[in-house]
């Protein structure tokens, strides 16, 4: 992916101690997030992954027909295989979305990575 390094940088707080350890320890609040706390049968969602960085083209292999279209790629991992993704366009980037093959793609009210790690909450 022509992308990688940009999306990268736009990541690479996660992958900084204490940040990455914490990570999966906290959770999603669904109510947090309007959209989806309306489409999503959860009260909570689990970050159960942060996707090492040597090991992101081969995510993006599994992920690529999915959401290339909406320009967002995964960088956790939840229960149930549904991610957290970045957006890497001009239109969306820097912005956090929540994935579910269920339930679609849903933009987190324009949260950026910062923003959407303040939001979390320990498991």
């Amino acid at each position: 992916m022509n992308d990688l390094l940009n999306i990268k940088s736009l990541i690479e707080g996660i992958w900084k101690e204490p940040t990455c350890s914490e990570l999966t320890s906290k959770k999603m609040d669904v109510s947090t997030y309007s959209k989806l706390g309306e489409k999503i049968p959860d009260k909570f969602i689990e970050i159960e992954e942060v996707f090492p960085k040597d090991e992101l083209e081969g995510i993006w292999s599994n992920y690529e027909g999915y959401l290339s279209e909406y320009k967002v790629f995964p960088f956790l991992g939840t229960l149930g295989e549904a991610v957290i993704c970045i957006g890497y366009d001009d239109s969306n980037k820097g912005k956090v979305y929540y994935f579910d093959f269920d339930f679609g793609i849903f933009e987190l009210d324009g949260d950026e990575l910062e923003e959407f790690i303040r939001k979390l909450i320990t498991s």
